[in-house]
């Protein structure tokens, strides 16, 4: 018998701490149904960058709100040995994804995250930026396991990364 769905983020945050094994995450992830209004009191928009807003953080894990307004992009960066999960609550935003080769970053080619898909990254395999086109607004949900304390990001056509913490954060 399948498990019920998952209605707030509230019961999602209690559900994710009843397991310390991140490979139960996609699961849960999955049976959550997302009320938007459930989640509007992490939305927090700025017209020059994207925004981070931190719903629940533990040893084991981090869940963010992540909003865009139109056109705005996080850096190209991995996750420094983490996995996510991106689930997009509203709009939609293009992961563009790429790998080092002999001369700096490659492009790997780009999907398109839409409302209720969500999609994977395995541990430090994936080199990539989320890019809102626009018109709309978008938001994502966004699971860390373990927290995200520090990422790798990349200067586009060039083979040198930093170090440095993830943000903006709010």
């Amino acid at each position: 018998m399948p498990l019920p769905p998952i209605g707030s983020i509230r019961d999602l945050v209690r559900e994710l701490m009843k397991h310390d094994a991140n490979n139960a995450f996609t699961g849960i992830l999955s049976r959550y149904a997302i009320p938007i209004e459930d989640l509007q009191r992490y939305f927090r928009w700025n017209n020059k960058h994207y925004t981070r807003t931190c719903v629940h953080r533990n040893a084991d894990f981090e869940l963010l709100v992540i909003c865009y307004e139109p056109g705005q992009a996080t850096s190209i960066h991995d996750y420094d040995s983490q996995n996510a999960w991106i689930h997009p609550v509203m709009g939609e935003v293009e992961v563009e994804r790429y790998a080092m080769g002999e001369h700096g970053l490659r492009s790997l080619g780009a999907d398109w995250l839409r409302t209720g898909s969500p999609d994977l990254f395995r541990t430090g395999s994936a080199i990539h930026r989320f890019v809102n086109h626009g018109p709309a607004r978008a938001v994502t949900l966004n699971l860390y396991a373990k927290p995200l304390s520090r990422w790798h990001v990349y200067e586009a056509g060039s083979s040198k990364a930093r170090t440095a913490p993830p943000g903006p954060r709010r």
